[in-house]
């Protein structure tokens, strides 16, 4: 899933490949391999990982920047993401690992709130997905940092959502387009069409979602598929 929003954030927000400055320890990630020094040099930590990519990001409200590395896995063709959340400053520890499945996690500046928080994907769409789409998508969710811990904050956020969901709905209507309105082509886009209520409903917005579910979720499941998305929240 191509986020253009997020990559430009990456570079305004996030320092790739670095080592942290002003910080007792220091992390670099060699291929698989992720190394973690401390001021004097010696090693504290070491661990391979699958396909890994680093970032460091200051996410408390304070200057205090943490590491993260995002790891990648492929199951059943499906590529399937984790972040791991490590602090680097007085101490080394990690802080945090969040599965996000097929949506790769990344961070995203929150006008509304000021801060940094991470976007990840939500793990129970991971039962949605067949071999008949070719793309697979996920709600986000997102997570502020705060007193050494992640926590959700859907209900404190809403343009986040609306943009995950233009670049979701443009998908969908190109693959709707041409094609007969009918339960085959809503099984094909069953996780875009269900990632696109979730974040309507999660950006307040239950009007547009009903709507939208309705207009392009053709199956005789729809009630029940809909209570599995309402779960969601």
């Amino acid at each position: 899933m191509i986020r253009t929003l997020l990559i430009f954030m990456y570079f305004a927000i996030v320092c790739f490949g670095q080592h942290v400055p002003n910080s007792g320890f220091s992390a670099t990630l060699s291929g698989q391999k992720v190394t973690v020094a401390d001021g004097k040099g010696n090693v504290v930590f070491e661990r391979i990982f699958n396909d890994p990519a680093e970032f460091t990001v200051s996410l408390g409200i304070d200057s205090a920047q943490q590491y993260v590395i995002r790891e990648k896995q492929m199951h059943k063709d499906l590529p399937l993401y984790i972040l791991f959340l490590y602090s680097l400053t007085d101490s080394f520890y990690v802080i945090d690992s969040v599965y996000s499945g097929v949506y790769e996690p990344a961070p995203f500046y929150s006008e509304e709130l000021g801060r940094t928080v991470l976007l990840v994907g939500n793990q129970d769409f991971d039962s949605l997905y067949s071999k008949n789409e070719q793309q697979n998508f996920s709600a986000v969710n997102c997570l502020l940092f705060d007193d050494g811990m992640l926590y959700n904050v859907n209900d404190q956020v809403y343009d986040v959502f609306l943009q995950e969901n233009e670049q979701i709905v443009s998908y969908i209507e190109n693959s709707w387009s041409g094609s007969a309105k009918d339960c085959s082509v809503s099984s094909e886009l069953k996780s875009a069409i269900g990632a696109v209520y979730v974040n309507y409903l999660n950006a307040g917005e239950k009007v547009l979602a009903r709507q939208f579910l309705d207009d392009y979720y053709q199956c005789s499941d729809k009630v029940s598929f809909k209570r599995f998305l309402d779960s969601q929240l």
